[in-house]
């Protein structure tokens, strides 16, 4: 397509790409913070304000337990706000001017000064005042609910619509690749790489997109001989399932084009949630050590407009009559989007909780790390070592978002060249 071509296909997509990604987000965020307030309750502290975005409140109302839920002029997060927080990132109160973000008592006395200003029964319901273990139940609450809820999604589409199984056996192999080289030949059936199990062709190229480029041991069933040929992938050019050109680790093989679709009842389906979750965080995992050792290019990573591109592309993916071998009908269409959007909502939800566990302070995960010092010292790390800590995460997880953000304007500009 010409450059004037995906740039009209971008500003037709555009309108769609930022409403399905709001949609996303708020559905995400949403869960998140549930979890954190669904246990906070459960654990005996007073919620003062649930709220979805940040900014001005454009809609609030007050329950029957006192919380305020809003939702705010800028959808791109939410907080959690507990009774005796400073503040929407559950910092402690303090007595002094300077107030250094910290998870607990930043100041010697100031535990004492809060709790003399306080009657039993708010010091009953006062986050600050429950113990290490609570403290760290309900912000862990709020990733192990994006995991549920991915989970879940998983789950309701498999049960409904079954799930997509190719068989992991080569079909073709392409000249002048690591395939051909090696000796890979069309109906070889991959049983297992590197020792892991192959069970469908989806597993096999999770294996190859993650390698870094390291050497691969494959076992194949040959005619009913079991063969192991080591292959090194290649890198090269590509598009994504949505046109977008990136850059992949490739055999050189080809698979099945027919494909079955496996249906499960609640049990399995519940099952085969979970591990898909497995999979998406062992991926994660994987790609993030080989980024680490310089084994994979960080230019892949993407933030928010990629996240948006994605979400719109998922939405009009069933309206692409190239993905069919005859043009289907509007429901059709429609059904495959919606599988495809929902798909991609429960793969964000696993990716916005595995972040949000990293142990770099601001994050979930950081208070998880002061509250595990806590509880082995006994006492909370001192303020001035968590005041540092979260400025260090602050300057990390903007410099993050900065870099993420970059990738995608430069992704986007080489997909409109």
């Amino acid at each position: 397509m010409s450059p004037t071509g995906n740039l009209l296909e971008a500003l037709v997509i555009l309108p769609v790409s930022i409403v399905a990604f709001l949609i996303l987000l708020m559905i995400i965020v949403f869960f998140h913070e549930y979890g954190h307030f669904s246990v906070a309750r459960m654990l005996g502290v007073r919620v003062d304000v649930f709220s979805i975005g940040f900014g001005k409140p454009l809609l609030r109302w007050v329950d029957r337990k006192g919380t305020e839920w809003r939702i705010s002029m800028l959808p791109l997060g939410g907080f959690v706000k507990f009774f005796g927080d400073l503040n929407a990132a559950s910092q402690a109160p303090a007595d002094s001017q300077q107030k250094p973000v910290t998870t607990q008592f930043p100041g010697p006395g100031d535990k004492e000064k809060l709790e003399g200003g306080m009657t039993a029964e708010e010091r009953k319901v006062c986050f600050h005042f429950k113990p290490v273990w609570r403290r760290a139940a309900i912000v862990a609450a709020g990733p192990v609910a994006n995991f549920v809820l991915a989970v879940i999604i998983f789950a309701v589409l498999f049960m409904t619509l079954g799930r997509v199984f190719v068989e992991p056996r080569i079909t073709s192999v392409a000249e002048n690749t690591p395939a051909a080289e090696v000796g890979f030949m069309p109906g070889d059936l991959i049983k297992s790489v590197n020792g892991r199990r192959i069970e469908s062709w989806d597993s096999l190229r999770d294996q190859i997109l993650v390698s870094g480029g390291s050497e691969l041991r494959v076992e194949v069933d040959r005619q009913g001989q079991n063969i192991l040929l080591t292959v090194t992938p290649r890198r090269v050019d590509g598009e994504d399932r949505y046109g977008n050109k990136i850059e992949y680790w490739q055999l050189g093989v080809g698979g099945p084009t027919q494909y079955v679709f496996k249906e499960y009842g609640p049990v399995d389906a519940l099952g085969e949630g979970v591990k898909e979750l497995s999979r998406i965080l062992s991926m994660t995992i994987r790609y993030i050590g080989k980024i680490i050792i310089g084994k994979e290019d960080a230019s892949q990573l993407g933030g928010p407009i990629k996240m948006a591109q994605y979400a719109g592309q998922s939405v009009m993916s069933g309206f692409d009559d190239s993905s069919y071998r005859e043009t289907p009908g509007l429901a059709v269409k429609l059904r495959a989007s919606l599988i495809d959007f929902v798909f991609l909502a429960a793969v964000v939800s696993v990716s916005i909780g595995f972040l949000n566990l990293l142990p770099v302070p601001v994050l979930d995960g950081g208070h998880l790390m002061y509250y595990a010092y806590e509880a082995v010292a006994g006492r909370p790390l001192g303020a001035r070592a968590q005041a540092m800590g979260f400025r260090l995460g602050f300057v990390l997880l903007a410099s993050l978002m900065i870099f993420v953000t970059w990738n995608d304007i430069n992704n986007l500009l080489s997909s409109l060249s």
